[in-house]
C-alpha cells in the first residue's frame, strides 16, 4: 500500500514549489503579447465560425419545417 495520507497537510505541501520567474524583458514582454493576442484571434476566430454554421443550420431546420408544415 502506498504512504499514508495526512489529512493535516497544507495544499501548499502537496503541489510543486513555483519557480520565481524573473520580469520578462521589454523585447520578451511584446512577444509574449503578441503569443498571446495570436491565441485570442484564432479562439475568437473559431467561435465564430461555429456562429455562423449554427446558423446556417438553424436556417435549414427552419426551412425543412416550414416544407414539412406547407
Amino acid at each position: 500500500m502506498g504512504l499514508p495520507i495526512n489529512i493535516s497537510m497544507r495544499v501548499s505541501e502537496i503541489t510543486q514549489p513555483q519557480k520565481p520567474q524573473a520580469p520578462l524583458s521589454p523585447e520578451q514582454a511584446r512577444v509574449k503579447a503578441m503569443q498571446q493576442g495570436i491565441a485570442r484571434q484564432k479562439e475568437a476566430l473559431a467561435r465564430e465560425r461555429e456562429r455562423q454554421q449554427n446558423a446556417k443550420h438553424a436556417q435549414k431546420m427552419s426551412k425543412l419545417r416550414a416544407q414539412s408544415l406547407g
